[in-house]
């Protein structure tokens, strides 16, 4: 028996149905092409990281003077690394770079002991990276033959001239310059005036104390 009604409802659910299908087709089409290219790609590699092994030397440039007389222990200084330090696997911290420093010992001149200054190296920024560095350098004491290489006193030269103009005038001073920066050490620890002073410009060795991974 034939029930012409019957195929005509039939014939509109399946023409509806194949309509929503079709739809749904077309809206994951669109979808697929709105998701941005490398949606599922994987993140960039992190950069490389290099090791500054402890015991490498840094030689950094003071960009302001640092002295005995106004210095306290944790005050902050600024300077430059000098020459280009290699480090582990390639890395390398550019010349030029900025140093952070802190001074962790002082002792202003007086009469019966000699000045002291002690720095330390905190940040250095590598590559636009501000890295963690621990690094320090030998204690400059006032009279010592490290200081006078540095010319961190005036104490030094005064002491020759003062023992020159003890000794004589003329060739005699001058002998007597160099005996006074070979006893300099006793002539500043009896006086009150000669204090440490490390002026812009000055290049400080240090010592890394800790290897540390940097980028």
């Amino acid at each position: 028996m034939n029930h012409p009604k019957l195929a005509t409802l039939l014939a509109g659910t399946t023409l509806a149905a194949a309509l929503l299908l079709l739809a749904g087709c077309n809206e994951v089409a669109t979808n697929a092409q709105a998701e941005p290219r490398g949606f599922n790609s994987p993140a960039p590699a992190p950069a490389p990281r290099h090791t500054l092994l402890s015991g490498t030397r840094i030689d950094v440039v003071l960009q302001s003077e640092i002295s005995s007389k106004t210095a306290n222990v944790g005050d902050g200084w600024h300077g430059t690394v000098q020459e280009a330090v290699a480090t582990q696997n390639g890395g390398m911290i550019p010349a030029g770079s900025a140093v952070d420093g802190v001074v962790t010992g002082v002792i202003p001149a007086k009469q019966g002991s000699r000045a002291m200054l002690d720095l330390g190296v905190r940040h250095i920024s590598v590559n636009g990276h501000n890295e963690t560095v621990n690094a320090s350098t030998e204690s400059v004491i006032a009279g010592s033959t490290r200081a006078r290489n540095l010319g961190a006193i005036a104490g030094s030269a005064a002491a020759g001239a003062l023992i020159g103009s003890q000794v004589g005038d003329g060739k005699n001073k001058a002998v007597g310059a160099l005996i006074g920066g070979g006893i300099a050490t006793a002539v500043v620890a009896t006086s009150d005036g000669y204090q440490v002073k490390l002026k812009p410009g000055t290049v400080m060795s240090f010592t890394v104390n800790q290897a540390v991974a940097i980028r």
